[in-house]
């Protein structure tokens, strides 16, 4: 009889511990033997073990009170609801669900003699439940539970954050987890705003599941009059996410980056307003257009758009769409409802409708809506096209030769490019009239060089048809007899290469590129009157004509005085000797002695040396360097030589000009050899003695300039102001140079500070 009582205790200890077995390999705890946790304000739900593998989950289970779906995560790593139906998961509501699984905190647990049948309406747990089950795989198809829980509703306390600063809204909860555990728990983080179209709200809102960074292709092909989808589909692609975008249907053409950029990312943030079975919607025949987008790995995914109808509730636009992968009918925005609603979607519309509103901008009030509506996506070609004639960086231009039908002689402009490690600065050269070559002026180059490599296109006139050469292309607007025929030869592309241990520069050619340009008059039919003039324009080969921006055409000018540096005068004040101003009833003389730093002078034929304030004096020269005139003037301008019969002061430069013409190439050969510069740390006395005293060819070259006398150029400058006809609305002085004649304008400000108080 004992060993029967002894067997039978060992049998039934071994069924116990078989079934903790299995409730410890499908719940994950054993609690559910007793039926009962100890909860601790502060602590996770779940066992920090189970938390930790919240990321691992493949399989889940999200009931209501009507409905269950179970959802299932795909070898691609896509989630998918499995049953009762099929459809993409929501990748929002799917990380929400497992943020607040991992990041929930328990705030309180009630008191069992609060969860009366009666009260248990005000929790939600048994009226409006949301009952949530999360698992991971075990191997054999078999799964283990990570976590279970049942949401209520929205509780009226607040959590801390753990900061000290924010507080988070919190929820009713139940969890089995452990066992037949009754009580309700207040937990920090509240998702129940997902489950606000019931179990619906599970199905992905987003038509197009792609990510931006990934999207190498883009095919958008309309519906024509005729039924059949267009032969000629616009078509955009890219070597990589790092390459430029190209079009490359229907014309081979340049696009607008910021507007592809801003069109995917458009796509990837669309979302229905309502998600149906396709069996449960009737579509119409025929589609509006199709959009395909081709990822970096070869796959595509493709929406197929309808078109748009009033809704009958409140009469926005919206339209039908189906994806490829998905067996759903999406409803989407066509058009954000307060177009056709109220004042304030008046002012909204005119803001986005205006033409300088930036793309980004546009962008942000949109996303600011929360939608993005079918109508506000760049879908055609001139959308998608760039809106730049030439697109040649400015940096990226080392000559530019420019002939015209209006000038005799060609511009030219080439740059002497400069040394970034010697600071030495790039000069762009300018040749005008069939003059030698000057300097440029810095600020009037860089304009044109700008305006050259964005150039505006105000209107696409005209694309290559099939069959058409360029050539009928030109004729048939014009180009063939240009106005304009611009040059542009970039910089030479310069690759080094290692040959035999030896490190070569290569340099690879790159091809000039020749643009025309032709102005038109658009004529009225009946009056024969000129209604607009506008330019035309394309590049040689090319498959487009564009109408392009007057505000560009305006930068073509084959006048020197246009190109000329702005500097009123340049000379070093090394050279300066005599400074006269004549603006009194004697002339105001002074000397200046370099060396001594010193100044003397007569007024007449008083001596006033003693009145003289150097600092002034030193500050008006300053001024006289700086000076920049705001435009050069032809020397026939009538206007100026009217003013300045009678100019109201001058003043007068004499300079002395040292010829160190012979000595630039013995500085460039002692800067070619890095043995035989000084040494760093030596002082400025060693360094002049060591190179007095050394004996290369060098050495010596640098005494001979130190002791040698040069020859010395005598220069005068003579500037005369005269101010504008007092009428005008801003007065301003014209200028003249006596010596070679040059007229100029300046602002009242500078030409105001030549008329200097030099004496205390």
């Amino acid at each position: 009889m004992r060993k029967v009582l002894l067997t039978a205790f060992l049998l039934l200890l071994a069924i116990v511990s078989v079934g903790a077995s299995v409730v410890l390999f499908v719940d994950g705890s054993l609690a559910r033997l007793t039926g009962w946790y100890h909860f601790r304000p502060g602590m996770s739900l779940f066992p920090p073990e189970n938390v930790g593998r919240i990321q691992e989950v493949t399989w889940m289970r999200i009931s209501d009170l009507h409905d269950t779906v179970e959802c299932q995560k795909k070898e691609d790593g896509s989630w998918w609801i499995v049953a009762p139906f099929e459809d993409r998961m929501s990748p929002e509501a799917l990380q929400a669900i497992l943020d607040f699984t991992t990041q929930a905190r328990l705030v309180d647990t009630l008191p069992i003699n609060r969860t009366t049948r009666v009260s248990m309406r005000e929790f939600g747990v048994d009226t409006s439940p949301h009952a949530i089950t999360l698992k991971i795989p075990a191997g054999k198809g078999e799964h283990t539970t990570l976590a279970r829980y049942t949401l209520g509703s929205t509780s009226p306390w607040l959590a801390d954050a753990g900061d000290g600063e924010h507080l988070l809204p919190t929820t009713y909860l139940r969890t089995d987890f452990y066992g037949r555990d009754k009580r309700i728990h207040v937990v920090s983080g509240n998702i129940l705003s997902i489950f606000k179209n019931g179990l619906q709200g599970l199905r992905d809102a987003h038509p197009l599941h792609v990510d931006p960074d990934r999207v190498v292709g883009l095919e958008i092909a309309r519906q024509e009059n005729n039924g059949r989808t267009d032969t000629k589909p616009l078509k955009l692609t890219r070597a990589s996410a790092q390459s430029q975008w190209v079009i490359l249907s229907p014309t081979i053409s340049e696009t607008d980056d910021e507007q592809v950029e801003n069109l995917i990312a458009s796509l990837s943030r669309m979302r229905a307003m309502r998600i149906e079975d396709a069996d449960n919607v009737k579509l119409p025949e025929q589609p509006l257009l199709t959009l395909r987008v081709i990822l970096d790995d070869g796959t595509s995914q493709q929406m197929t758009i309808y078109a748009p109808f009033s809704s009958p509730s409140d009469g926005q636009l919206l339209c039908y769409a189906t994806a490829s992968d998905r067996p759903v009918v999406f409803t989407l925005p066509a058009e954000p409802r307060m177009q056709r609603r109220g004042g304030y979607a008046k002012l909204v519309n005119e803001i986005l409708s205006l033409p300088l509103l930036p793309v980004d901008i546009q962008t942000q009030i949109h996303n600011s809506l929360h939608w993005v509506y079918w109508h506000d996506l760049p879908l055609t070609l001139n959308s998608l096209r760039s809106k730049h004639f030439s697109n040649i960086g400015s940096k990226d231009i080392d000559k530019v030769l420019i002939r015209s039908r209006f000038s005799k002689y060609p511009l030219r402009l080439r740059l002497i490019p400069g040394d970034s490690e010697g600071q030495v600065s790039d000069v762009w050269m300018y040749s005008a009239e069939g003059n030698a070559f000057e300097e440029a002026d810095p600020e009037v180059v860089t304009s044109f060089l700008n305006g050259m490599s964005s150039i505006p296109v105000a209107e696409f006139l005209h694309d290559l048809a099939p069959g058409e050469s360029p050539r009928d292309m030109e004729y048939r607007y014009g180009l063939n007899d240009p106005d304009y025929l611009m040059l542009v030869q970039p910089r030479e592309c310069a690759v080094r290469a290692v040959l035999f241990g030896e490190d070569l520069p290569l340099v690879r050619d790159r091809s000039a590129r020749v643009f025309r340009m032709k102005r038109q008059r658009a004529v009225d039919k009946k009056s024969g009157s000129v209604q607009s003039v506008y330019w035309v324009g394309m590049e040689q080969n090319s498959q487009s004509v564009y109408r392009l921006s007057p505000k560009y055409m305006k930068l073509f000018s084959f006048s020197s005085e246009n190109w000329r540096k702005r500097n009123l005068t340049i000379f070093p004040v090394s050279a300066l000797r005599t400074l006269t101003l004549h603006y009194m009833k004697s002339p105001l003389v002074l000397h200046y002695d370099y060396i001594g730093e010193e100044w003397t002078g007569t007024l007449g034929e008083e001596d006033i040396t003693p009145r003289i304030n150097p600092h002034r004096t030193d500050y008006y020269v300053r001024h006289l360097q700086n000076i920049r005139v705001k435009q050069w003037l032809s020397k026939n301008d009538e206007d100026a030589l009217k003013a300045l019969q009678k100019p109201v002061f001058s003043v007068a430069l004499e300079l002395e000009l040292t010829d160190y013409s012979d000595v630039e190439g013995i500085v460039m050969e002692s800067n070619q050899n890095d043995d035989e510069r000084p040494q760093r740390g030596l002082s400025n006395m060693d360094q002049v003695r060591d190179m007095l005293t050394e004996k290369t060819e060098t050495d010596e070259a640098f005494r001979k300039i130190a002791t040698g006398e040069r020859k010395v150029e005598k220069r005068s400058i003579t500037i005369e102001i005269a101010p504008s006809d007092p009428q005008d609305d801003k007065p301003f002085f014209y200028g003249r140079i006596r010596e070679d004649g040059s007229l100029f304008i300046l602002s009242f400000e500078d030409a105001q500070g030549l008329d200097g108080q030099l004496l205390d």
